[in-house]
């Protein structure tokens, strides 16, 4: 299921795109996987097995479902909680940015 998301005014400067991403986080604590449910040029929602804690600092692997190359997220931002899932922010990302771009646009 695909489609695009409003964008709440006082919160996000993206609009997100629904998307259901096979994916993995990684951070202090070792790796998890989940799934990308919805995705933005500046951030995502995630759907986990593993609760993360508001503020963390994670690293994403993102597969495409059309099987092109990952993208990594370098370095994203723990912004909201709650159960079984988590938003975060991109704060750095791999070369292949204009992929993020490609999903984006979809």
């Amino acid at each position: 299921m695909e489609g695009t998301l409003p964008v709440p005014s006082e919160s996000r400067s993206d609009a997100r795109k629904v998307v259901g991403l096979r994916m993995i986080v990684a951070d202090k604590l070792g790796l998890a996987r989940g799934e990308v449910t919805n995705l933005s040029l500046g951030g995502c929602g995630l759907r986990l097995t593993r609760r993360l804690r508001l503020g963390q600092y994670v690293t994403l692997i993102v597969y495409p479902n059309d099987r092109t190359r990952m993208i990594q997220f370098d370095l994203a931002r723990v912004k909201w909680v709650e159960t079984g899932g988590a938003g975060v922010k991109f704060l750095s990302v791999s070369p292949q940015y204009h992929e993020l771009h490609r999903l984006c646009a979809e």
